[in-house]
């Protein structure tokens, strides 16, 4: 009576733990599908896939990060920063370096800062250096915006930061060149725009493209700013 009664138990504990299993294997097994229609450049269908991974296994960090990479593809920036946000929170050291994440952060504060939204720019900017503190790129369009908004101490402190990361960016020089010469930091400047053009080889056009456009995003973020003054008024 008593082994029946064990067995019986025993099989109550075991039966949840196979069907767990299953489902695990099922949510990996449809991953694996994912990963290899990714590669195919299949992204709806890989997709699709990892959406059929989390409806049988909501927790699975893999399946989000997979998921990520696709959505970035489609451009789909929100959806993959909130995916990766859910993976971090289930697997913490997923957030070390990881360039997809930092990416989506960068495209998305870049298309918030080209609308003007330099609040939600900067708040984009934040997150992708705390994922990647070594991503040259970040601490520049964060210096970038900086600059829009008239804050050139922190714009040429990121500048700095993005240069000794890699000092090969002629876009780099140009800005802080600008932001230097606000500062009227004129000696400086120079030796950044010259620095820059070299790194351009010579091609003075698209660095001038390049500020003729920061200097119209300054000029609207000050009209801005001056009418929301006049209303407060």
């Amino acid at each position: 009576m008593k082994r029946s009664l064990l067995f019986a138990v025993g099989l109550l504990i075991a039966i949840p733990l196979t069907v767990a299993a299953q489902r695990t294997q099922s949510a990996k097994k449809y991953v694996k599908q994912g990963i290899e229609r990714f590669s195919r450049n299949d992204i709806v269908g890989a997709i699709a896939e990892y959406d059929r991974a989390l409806g049988i296994d909501p927790k699975n960090a893999d399946a989000y990060l997979n998921r990520v990479k696709a959505r970035r593809a489609a451009g789909d920036l929100d959806g993959a920063i909130d995916d990766y946000e859910v993976a971090v929170n289930l697997t913490p050291n997923l957030a070390v370096s990881n360039h997809d994440i930092t990416q989506a952060y960068l495209n998305r504060g870049y298309i918030r800062s080209n609308h003007m939204d330099i609040e939600g720019a900067l708040a984009d900017f934040d997150r992708a250096i705390k994922y990647d503190p070594n991503d040259a790129e970040a601490y520049f369009k964060r210096g970038r915006a900086f600059l829009i908004i008239g804050n050139a101490k922190f714009a040429i402190a990121d500048f700095d930061k993005s240069i000794a990361l890699d000092d090969h960016n002629p876009l780099v020089y140009a800005e802080r060149g600008f932001a230097r010469q606000t500062q009227g930091q004129n000696s400086e400047a120079q030796k950044d725009f010259e620095r820059g053009l070299k790194l351009n080889n010579d091609l003075r056009l698209m660095l001038d493209l390049h500020l003729l456009d920061l200097q119209m995003q300054i000029k609207e973020m000050e009209r801005r700013q001056s009418a929301i003054k006049k209303n407060i008024a």
